[in-house]
């Protein structure tokens, strides 16, 4: 029987599925039309995606996208690398400027094996802002001078950082990031992310930083040796040329490094606690819940407070027909370079100046010391008003603290303080004095007991006036609790024992 011959499958070979490189490399820029047959196409396209340099305006679209494409292993490399690239360059014109090393280290942060995906994401958003800054407060602030301190680095990338915030905002709203979240069962992603970089603040040295920029450089290494070996002349000198001056970098990198390892270790721990109140900001909620939820009521309803007085009047309350500690009845005059206080149109904090009596003082607090502020769940932190910590610690009760500051309990119902310490610097500009005395109102009118006298809070503590503007989260404290209690109607307490708010800060708003 003769056997019948098998049938032609006229169908094309199958296309070698995609190695990882090729994957990674087509993240950046689209290979040339003979990669796969000629060489000398692939050192071409090696080459080109090792050329990118930072984005300067990156759209929030971009930074989505780039914040996903960073958590793909292989390509987060190359990402890392061509910044590196981008950081030697940069060097290489001038590396004495210690704003160029600054740089230089941000990058390597993204290097660093133990960091885990989402801290290498979250500072890569932030730190791609905050190294644009860097390069751009270069140009103008270092004039062959080899120096730089903490302070003066957040200071000039500080804007940078928030503007970074905003851009991480976006991506981790991202529903791509919310799932990634949700598997690696991190639920504060902002308290995470400001745990991690506390450490790395804590631990960074020149040794590791050394021992990140070796794997990149033993990565370029084999990566610029191929495109010498396959890339055309021009290619291949070039890339002879950067491989030269990576290997410089690397000899100068005790020097670099020795002048700016102290100021970044300064700087992460400044990007950590603002990260931290940024967090806050977001679950300002009580106990196992989230935004949107209903905070208990810590204040006292003033028609409230009004009638627990009359019926029964504390001991921190005085009744007369007039204040011990009169309000100023006109505001100071502003010395140059200070914020006003008054009721014009120009004064920062307008109308301030009547919760003082007597004398008030222009003022500048140096750099280290510490203000309180005390506060209830829904109270800003960065408000104009602030005692000394020392006076703070010097009251005995709550009772104390609103007769002396003159806080009525339907204004802040207390439970809670926060420390601002001042930066280094210049210091920060306040108005001083004693607090003025407090009647008690309703719509504007006294309240009168039965002889016709009003209520008053005493006041004469020492206060500051500061314009928030001035203040800079990143030196807030975490919120403690007072000891006094939370307020209500009848014993100046919590409403009910259950859900005990958490100590979050609240920054640049008012919960109602």
């Amino acid at each position: 029987m003769r056997r019948r011959a098998a049938a032609r499958i006229n169908a094309p070979m199958p296309t070698p599925a995609p190695n990882p490189l090729e994957n990674a490399l087509a993240w950046f820029t689209s290979a040339p039309a003979r990669w796969r047959s000629d060489a000398e196409a692939v050192a071409e396209w090696v080459w080109v995606v090792l050329q990118g340099d930072f984005a300067e305006n990156p759209t929030t679209a971009q930074t989505i996208t780039g914040g996903l494409i960073s958590m793909i292993p292989l390509v987060d490399q190359l990402s890392d690398l061509r910044d590196l690239v981008a950081n030697v360059r940069a060097l290489r014109e001038d590396d004495r400027d210690p704003w160029r090393w600054v740089a230089l280290v941000l990058t390597l942060l993204g290097l660093f094996p133990t960091l885990g995906s989402l801290v290498k994401t979250g500072l890569k958003v932030v730190v791609a802002e905050a190294r644009r800054e860097v390069y751009r407060a270069a140009k103008w602030a270092y004039k062959g001078r080899n120096w730089l301190d903490g302070q003066k680095l957040w200071n000039e990338t500080a804007e940078s950082v928030d503007r970074g915030i905003g851009r991480l905002d976006a991506l981790l709203a991202s529903a791509q990031m919310r799932k990634a979240l949700t598997g690696l069962r991190i639920d504060e992603p902002y308290r995470y992310l400001s745990t991690e970089i506390r450490a790395l603040a804590a631990s960074l040295d020149a040794k590791s930083l050394r021992a990140a920029y070796d794997r990149g450089l033993e990565a370029l290494e084999w990566v610029l040796g191929k495109v010498q070996r396959w890339g055309t002349a021009a290619s291949a000198s070039a890339a002879g040329e950067l491989l030269a001056s990576l290997r410089r970098v690397r000899d100068r990198m005790n020097d670099g490094l020795a002048q700016v390892l102290e100021p970044l270790r300064y700087w992460l721990a400044c990007l950590a606690r603002r990260l931290e109140v940024h967090g806050d900001m977001q679950y300002r909620a009580m106990v196992n819940a989230r935004n949107g939820h209903k905070l208990m009521p810590t204040r006292l309803r003033r028609d409230i407070e009004v009638e627990s007085i009359r019926s029964r009047r504390p001991p921190w309350v005085y009744e007369s027909r007039r204040a011990r500690h009169p309000s100023l009845a006109q505001a100071p005059s502003v010395p140059a370079g200070h914020f006003g206080i008054g009721d014009d149109e120009a004064s920062v904090v307008k109308g301030a100046f009547q919760s003082f009596s007597g004398k008030v003082v222009a003022d500048r607090l140096p750099p280290g010391t510490r203000l309180v502020r005390v506060v209830d769940p829904r109270s800003r932190d960065d408000s104009p008003f602030w005692m000394s910590e020392r006076d703070f610690l010097a009251l005995k009760s709550k009772g104390e603290w609103r007769e002396k500051c003159a806080v009525w309990a339907h204004w802040n119902g207390n439970g809670e303080y926060t420390v601002y310490v001042v930066p280094p610097g210049g210091g920060l500009p306040v108005w001083r004095g004693a607090a003025a005395s407090q009647r008690l109102e309703i719509s504007g009118k006294p309240v009168l007991n039965e002889s016709g006298e009003m209520f008053w809070l005493s006041g004469g503590a020492q206060q500051f006036v500061v314009n928030p503007a001035d203040l800079d989260p990143a030196f807030l404290e975490r919120r403690k609790r007072t000891g006094w209690s939370y307020a209500n109607e009848s014993v100046d307490d919590l409403l009910m024992p259950v859900g005990v708010p958490v100590l979050k800060n609240q920054w640049g708003n008012e919960q109602i």
